[in-house]
């Protein structure tokens, strides 16, 4: 199972020059951490609550996630995400606007209506489309065995290539395409639909135009995430999350909650919604090839029930099945850094990176 977060971010550590050597060895780390025990929210209001659970021995963070629930109530192709960017309001395609900053979070400045996109590459905008290197939220697509389809709208020059990459169980998956517009245009709209199968619960893809160029346009404009789902498979939305919930504070104190203030519009009118937690730490006893310590990570816990409306919370069977109660980070196939755009990164420098299929900070 995948696990997500941002590792350096989260512990606040010093990346270490050595990085570029793939290591030759599989090693497993000495460290395990059990799987965290949630308990029931607390101070429940009608867009809040605080998240709680028992300290797990040994660890240095926690990764907190909160969901909201959909079943299917039939066999069919479902909408998982769908997002037009109409949060863009700004610029036009004589003048961009943006460029200046190298990522920008989409959600957090309303430019995207669901929550978890990014942007980085210095991207620009005109409405309702974003040019850069567009990364979604997390999603969960574990249904259908893994299989989902990415619909993507771009606006862009005919015979551009349109790179995603879908960051899911096992290697990623690349699918490079060419665009295709009406043989009387050279710019215009177009949409071509992907096929993935790594599909899990906490996936996350990537998508830009590798040949645009300065001056010309190079958007993205919509992007719709879809699966065939079976009647009661069940599938939970990322709706907030804190990726950097330090185990202790300043003085010792072992930190065991996180209060959350939720945006209405990703609830999408429901008054229950979820949370889960898992512990991280970096075991410095046990090298994983030119890195010199291994990541370990625990199981997700249990989901806890947070409803709203009766200001009610209860710890919840745990949908996810098959899960050990301990679970190490053993070496991945590829060891290597890369920068956002796909580029190996021998000596990584202050910044965001892709490294064992997941986004990384390096402070």
């Amino acid at each position: 199972m995948k696990q997500f977060y941002s590792l350096i971010a989260c512990l606040l550590l010093v990346a270490t020059p050595a990085f570029a050597q793939k290591a030759q060895v599989v090693r497993r780390a000495s460290t395990t951490l059990e799987r965290p025990t949630v308990l029931p929210a607390t101070n429940i209001t009608s867009n809040a609550f605080t998240a709680n659970w028992n300290p797990v021995p040994g660890a240095e963070a926690y990764c907190v996630y909160v969901y909201i629930k959909d079943v299917a109530p039939s066999d069919g192709e479902y909408t998982i995400v769908d997002e037009d960017f109409n949060g863009i309001d700004f610029g036009s395609l004589i003048e961009p606007a943006g460029g200046d900053e190298y990522g920008v979070n989409l959600s957090e400045m309303g430019y995207a209506f669901t929550y978890g996109w990014e942007a980085y590459a210095y991207p620009n905008f005109v409405p309702s489309m974003v040019a850069g290197l567009l990364y979604s939220p997390y999603l969960d697509l574990e249904n259908n065995g893994g299989n989902y389809r990415v619909h993507l709208t771009t606006y862009a020059n005919r015979d551009d290539q349109i790179r995603v990459e879908s960051h899911g169980s096992g290697e990623k998956q690349v699918v490079v395409y060419t665009v295709g517009i009406d043989d009387y245009q050279s710019t215009g709209m177009s949409t071509q639909t992907l096929d993935f199968d790594n599909g899990t619960r906490d996936l996350f893809f990537s998508a830009i135009n590798v040949t645009a160029q300065v001056g010309q346009a190079d958007y993205i404009d919509r992007v719709q995430v879809t699966q065939d789902l079976l009647a009661g498979d069940v599938v939970y939305t990322n709706i907030a999350a804190d990726e950097a919930v330090m185990a202790e504070d300043d003085w010792g104190t072992p930190i065991t909650s996180k209060r959350f203030t939720l945006n209405s519009n990703y609830l999408n009118g429901k008054t229950e919604v979820y949370y889960d937690v898992y512990a991280a730490v970096e075991d410095w006893s046990t090298p994983n090839g030119s890195t010199p310590y291994t990541l370990v990570t625990s199981p997700y816990s249990q989901k806890v029930l947070v409803n709203l409306q009766d200001r009610t919370s209860e710890v919840v069977e745990d949908p996810f099945s098959g899960i050990a109660d301990i679970k190490t980070t053993n070496l991945p196939t590829d060891d290597n850094y890369y920068d956002l755009t796909g580029r190996r990164v021998a000596n990584p420098t202050p910044g965001i990176y892709i490294h064992q299929g997941k986004k990384v900070v390096i402070k």
